[in-house]
């Protein structure tokens, strides 16, 4: 029976028409002022053409593709810049009324408890629980093990510059203040206008690749502008939720927390250099004391309370004459003020924390034979903070540890002085020449260790962790550039720890682990470096993921590295790689065996008594395991059975997720939904049907087949798909410090998942996130004449089958192989690409058909009407775009231009375009 969905009546889209018209029309007027009528005219006639196109009218196709052909550099340019400035305002109005809906809903939670539930909220978490009969004790157990850990990432198609960033939520603000107006402001408008002409005069392009200091100030402006303040509201609601339905339940101050790869991520990034690692935790930690000075300076108006009203403790009697002891300039504030002992605390602990930032510096952390001097500044602010609470906890007083001071303490719970775990992560490759040239320092002259089997390599290295290692000081100075690069971020992470703090550090991660030698190569490096860290395996081709229990099996039953899990609390992470598992395998396989190699993980490591603490590498597009947080959660095969999850949040995806207040605590909030529920479903058994279980392995099988047959048999289609795609021009972009190939090799086998992903993505085939399904699905079906009604039960009732096609069918929807013929243009062999062209539009023919029978809808996403809309809506807009850039990689790539500058010119359009269709699919890579 086919199910119909409707648009909640709580949207009204008159107020988003109303907002994108009024961006439009002022964008239009900006266009004219700056650039002259005739620039307004062109855009309008290719928008009318591209609208017209949509509707299957062959001649203005024809014509679009004219008018496009026969731009000039400049116009070209100008046409790619109103589009693209068109989808960035596009995409804030957006956000802006989907905030608007927001606060709607939580007005009405907050005014009818119990009542008017937000899906996905924290509240409708616990109304599951409660009408599941689910205990306070259980309840209790439930958030005493609940950890959430999203970590961030950089990544080589992060587009949206900081500048254009700060410039959109300016404009951003306004317009919600101008919400609140009952009548237009001329004023307002006045000023969105100026801001649209400074973003329109703005460049898109980087100069030069950003170095990755700026890549990790970038991540930290999402904490700086936004996470620094949702936080605390997010625990308030967990407990405001908790008093509700589960009163008498208490809530752990941290139960999420952050962690990053910018600045730790060296897997083929040569800039991520030791010195950028210290830099990193140095900038990480300047900016916690910066927001807790801010914060001090609140709390300290906050406690202008005199003493003669209530009187001080002894211990803040002390606290304030050691402060002015330390800091004289302040007794002349003490004398003026002599009954205000609090603020006057407070004020020193300010001075205290501003002077902290000038006393640890990069060169501390690099220092690697001194002892290190601990950092004691967390330790004074708490200590203020708990003399304040004790002299204010009596029932008259306490309203004052409310609001901001208690918000102080959770952000420090939370954040610390270090706002982010930094993570490493290195090629497994990496670590082998390494131990290579050890061997020969330490005067090893058997054969090279790169040329040893697995077991010999084993025994070798079992043969070194007995000991004794060799000295640090002796080894470090004969290492070459290159040893020094692979040993300094582990010495520099026992730097840190010892200075400033464990929770500085999160773990080292190991990419393209295959098997034990890999991670045993790891453990002995950092018995070198003396560092007790946490190691964690990254599973990322299929055959590795294959592998992976019988890997972790040998792991846990090494006796070296169990001794070294006892000092970790007998705690294994474990990271599965959603992207490179898709390039591996395809779309379906990859979602399969990552669903399955769960469940062999998690009883291998119950095996074993071990913690298994699963770490997500997904994000970004459907194809990099993207898609909706909550069901990617509550997906899992066994739920959270330990209670912490570790999930990455990719680069590219930062900026539509924790750029605004609102949208960042609903991210979050779902996120938490998904949690709470997972960690309660792991406490119930459940197993999945053996017929199921069948039917799913052998479409995993017959998608593997499809998808590999395209890739490695089909004659030339790696050279179709560098021909077809913006590969090498996305290859030469100045937008992230990483580049496109792990190594310099250019090998697919060392091409990043990202921009394989983020070329599909751009000419509209985006083959990553569905090739292969239709063809299984379709076989499926054909062999069995039930097969169709039990496709349709897993639909229905298999959150995980749920997810996959769901996710599958947002990929469809933004498949478009009319504009993916376009790109076929740019081939130099007819033939071969028709060939190939065919080929994947008969699998999207099936995909499509298949999914339909499954989901018993009419059209893709008709479950989905809102995003269905939108995507409908932008098509017209991000179509000119693409015909833009199609022309520009012709032009580019036949050397049709005469000049150096011209041909600079052209790539800025190149440019230009991938950032505006990234903005109008609303994805990179």
């Amino acid at each position: 029976m086919k199910v119909v969905f409707h648009i909640s009546p709580e949207h009204d889209f008159s107020l988003l028409s109303k907002t994108i018209h009024f961006l439009g029309d002022t964008l239009g007027k900006v266009i004219t002022n700056l650039e002259g009528e005739t620039t307004l005219s062109i855009e309008e006639n290719i928008r009318k053409l591209a609208k017209e196109s949509r509707k299957g009218k062959a001649e203005a196709t024809q014509r679009l593709s004219e008018i496009v052909q026969g731009l000039d550099t400049e116009m070209a340019y100008r046409m790619a810049m109103a589009f693209t400035c068109y989808f960035e305002l596009v995409n804030m109005a957006e956000e802006n009324y989907r905030v608007r809906i927001l606060t709607k809903r939580r007005l009405d939670q907050l005014n009818h408890p119990k009542k008017a539930i937000p899906k996905e909220s924290i509240e409708s978490a616990f109304f599951e629980l409660k009408k599941a009969k689910v205990s306070k004790e259980e309840i209790q157990q439930i958030l005493d093990k609940m950890e959430i850990v999203l970590v961030f990432t950089a990544h080589p198609t992060e587009i949206k510059r900081k500048t254009i960033l700060n410039k959109l939520c300016e404009i951003s603000s306004y317009l919600k203040r101008e919400s609140l107006n009952s009548k237009p402001s001329q004023a307002v408008h006045s000023t969105i206008e100026r801001l649209i002409a400074s973003l329109w005069l703005t460049e898109r392009s980087r100069s030069k690749n950003p170095q990755v200091l700026d890549e990790v100030r970038t991540g930290l402006w999402y904490f700086e502008h936004t996470l620094w303040d949702v936080i605390p509201e997010l625990h308030n609601e967990l407990k405001r939720v908790l008093g509700i339905y589960y009163p008498g339940v208490t809530l752990k101050s941290k139960w999420i927390s952050f962690g990053s790869w910018i600045g730790g991520d060296r897997d083929g990034n040569c800039q991520v250099t030791t010195s950028t690692t210290a830099a990193t935790f140095i900038l990480h930690r300047n900016l916690a004391l910066s927001k807790i000075s801010q914060s001090l300076e609140r709390l300290s108006e906050i406690f202008s309370v005199s003493s003669l009203r209530i009187a001080p403790t002894k211990r803040i009697i002390r606290i304030l004459a050691e402060k002015l002891k330390s800091f004289p300039s302040l007794r002349e504030e003490y004398e003026r003020y002599p009954n205000e002992p609090y603020r006057l605390v407070l004020l020193a602990l300010k001075k205290e924390v501003e002077k902290a930032i000038s006393t640890i510096s990069e060169n501390d952390l690099l220092d690697f034979f001194n002892e290190p001097k601990p950092d004691n500044t967390l330790k004074a602010i708490t200590e203020v903070l708990d003399a304040l609470k004790e002299n204010f906890n009596a029932a008259n007083t306490g309203i004052l540890l409310e609001g901001e001071f208690q918000n102080l303490t959770q952000r420090l719970e939370v954040f610390g002085l270090h706002i982010f775990s930094l993570d490493i992560r290195q090629h497994s490759s990496i670590h082998q020449e390494a131990l290579e040239e050890i061997l020969q320092l330490i005067g090893y002259t058997e054969p090279s260790y790169a040329l040893l089997k697995e077991k010999e390599k084993v025994e070798l290295l079992n043969n070194l962790l007995k000991g004794p290692f060799p000295s640090l000081s002796s080894l470090y100075p004969r290492a070459s550039d290159k040893l020094k690069e692979v040993l300094g971020p582990i010495l520099v992470f026992s730097r840190s720890m010892a200075i400033l703090g464990n929770e500085a550090c999160g773990c080292y991660l190991i990419s393209m682990t295959s098997g034990l030698s890999d991670i045993l190569e790891v453990l002995y490096l950092c018995k070198i470096c003396h560092c007790t860290i946490d190691i964690a395996p990254l599973f990322e081709t299929l055959s590795d993921l294959k592998s992976s229990p019988q890997t972790v099996n040998n792991l846990l039953s090494h006796p070296f590295y169990r001794k070294y899990l006892q000092d970790r609390a007998n705690r294994q992470i474990i990271m599965l790689g959603y992207s490179d598992s898709n390039k591996d395998c395809g779309y379906m396989t990859s979602n399969w065996w990552l669903y399955h190699i769960q469940e062999k993980l998690h009883e291998v490591c119950q095996s074993h008594g071990i913690n298994l603490i699963l770490f997500h590498g997904r994000g970004g597009t459907i194809a990099r395991g993207g898609g909706p947080a909550a069901k990617a959660i509550l997906a899992q095969p066994k739920g959270l059975l330990g209670g912490k999850i570790m999930i990455t949040e990719q680069g590219e995806v930062l900026s539509t997720r924790y750029h605004d207040f609102d949208i960042a605590f609903r991210i979050l909030e779902q996120t938490t939904y998904g949690v709470l529920l997972a960690v309660h479903k792991s406490r119930k058994k459940s197993i999945l049907p053996k017929s199921w279980q069948k039917v799913i392995e052998y479409i995993a099988e017959e998608s593997y087949a499809t998808y590999i047959h395209l890739l490695q048999n089909e004659a030339n289609f790696l050279r179709f798909w560098q021909e077809v795609t913006p590969i090498n021009e996305i290859g030469s972009l100045k937008i992230a410090s990483r580049p496109i190939f792990r190594f310099q090799s250019n090998n697919f086998e060392d091409l990043r998942a990202i921009p394989w992903v983020f070329s599909w993505m751009q000419t509209r085939f985006v083959i990553p996130g569905w090739y292969g399904i239709g063809s299984s699905l379709q076989k499926t079906i054909e062999r069995n004449p039930k097969a169709l009604s039990v496709l349709q039960r897993m639909y229905e009732k298999w959150p995980f089958f749920q997810t996959v096609i769901d996710n599958a069918q947002l990929s469809l929807a933004k498949t478009d192989l009319d504009i993916a013929r376009l790109y076929c243009t740019l081939a130099s062999d007819k033939a071969l690409t028709e060939r190939i062209f065919s080929i994947i539009e008969a699998e999207y023919k099936k995909t499509v058909d298949t999914i339909l029978k499954i989901t018993q809808q009419d059209k893709i996403l008709d479950n989905e009407p809102i995003l269905q809309r939108s995507i409908q809506l932008r098509n017209p807009y991000v179509d000119p775009l693409n015909y833009i850039q199609v022309e520009m990689i012709r032009r580019n790539r036949a050397s049709q231009a005469t000049t150096p500058s011209e041909i600079e010119k052209i790539r800025s359009v190149i440019e230009l375009t991938i950032n505006g269709i990234s903005a109008g699919l609303r994805n990179t890579g």
